[in-house]
């Protein structure tokens, strides 16, 4: 039986970038936020967890109704994606969001990618929803696409790119790619040199996909080439890259009594993150959402949305 009490914090510390000098540092701030304290001790495995309440389960049927729409337009368009990341691992382990999550991830393929922004802000149902690329501004080459909420700015999904190589890769000649992909992508991190302009940055990470690691090879998908993740992001994953059949076709999985989008081998995906993703983690990542910073309208707005 697990013995410990893992404390959940909302965000005991924010960070905080300077510069000196034209360098940058990165400093943590109390933010005196208050912690969530989960007794594991009666549960004999992780799956016993019951869902989130209160407000944070408030705030996941809410990501789950975007999700809905999100999925919506995507399979009467033929858009390609998949759950990810936590989401994906909520709905393998917990048929849902995982208890103490606050976000929801998938990803698509660069062409599907690109072009689904124009495609759900012309198709949703909901006017207050809208895509567009999000832009980290506390680091460098950092930008994604999200689907946000114009009247409560902390509700969004995030949208994750996956781009082809342009062929099949294995064993050392997979192991050099990864190798090159997260160089590229730290380098990126650590560039002193801001491209100010989306639009530019978006042109300079294709150019680095296209020229750098595709080597100016153009890639045919016939070919069932590797795939990897977008270097729009900095990923903590050891591999970056994956087998076309691990992706490829897509299957179903159920998540909070609907069924989404995942990839064909969910287990290759989930233990290349996680490991062994069935044990009570050791630590637990602070859930983002905090109730204090919603206003009393935002709140309404929530409850609207949750209940769509």
């Amino acid at each position: 039986m697990f013995e410990k009490i893992f404390s959940i914090t909302d965000a005991d510390y924010s960070h905080k970038l300077i510069r000196i000098c034209g360098i940058k540092f990165r400093i943590l701030k109390s933010t005196n936020k208050k912690s969530i304290k989960i007794n594991y001790k009666k549960y004999k495995d992780i799956t016993q967890i019951p869902p989130a309440e209160g407000f944070l389960r408030d705030y996941q049927l809410a990501l789950l109704v975007i999700l809905k729409e999100f999925d919506r337009i995507c399979v009467s368009n033929n858009i390609r994606y998949w759950l990810s990341g936590g989401t994906l691992l909520g709905a393998k382990r917990h048929k849902g969001f995982i208890p103490w999550d606050d976000d929801v991830d998938v990803d698509m393929m660069r062409e599907d990618y690109e072009k689904f922004p124009a495609i759900f802000n012309a198709r949703t149902t909901n006017p207050d929803l809208f895509c567009e690329i999000w832009r980290d501004k506390n680091a460098q080459a950092t930008c994604i696409l999200k689907i946000q909420h114009r009247k409560i700015k902390q509700v969004f999904i995030d949208i994750f790119p996956h781009d082809f190589y342009y062929t099949n890769v294995t064993g050392k000649d997979k192991k050099r790619l990864n190798k090159k992909i997260r160089r590229i992508r730290k380098r990126l991190s650590r560039s002193l040199f801001r491209i100010k302009e989306t639009e530019k940055l978006i042109q300079k990470l294709k150019d680095l996909t296209l020229n750098k690691i595709n080597e100016g090879i153009e890639v045919d998908e016939r070919l069932t080439p590797s795939i990897h993740w977008g270097i729009d992001f900095p990923h903590r994953w050891n591999n970056w890259i994956y087998d076309y059949n691990q992706i490829f076709p897509l299957k179903k999985i159920e998540f909070e009594g609907y069924k989404f989008n995942c990839p064909a081998d969910t287990e290759f995906m989930l233990h290349n993150i996680y490991g062994d993703y069935m044990k009570f983690p050791k630590s637990i990542c602070p859930h983002h959402t905090d109730e204090s910073a919603f206003t009393k309208e935002e709140i309404e707005e929530l409850e609207k949305l949750k209940n769509a």
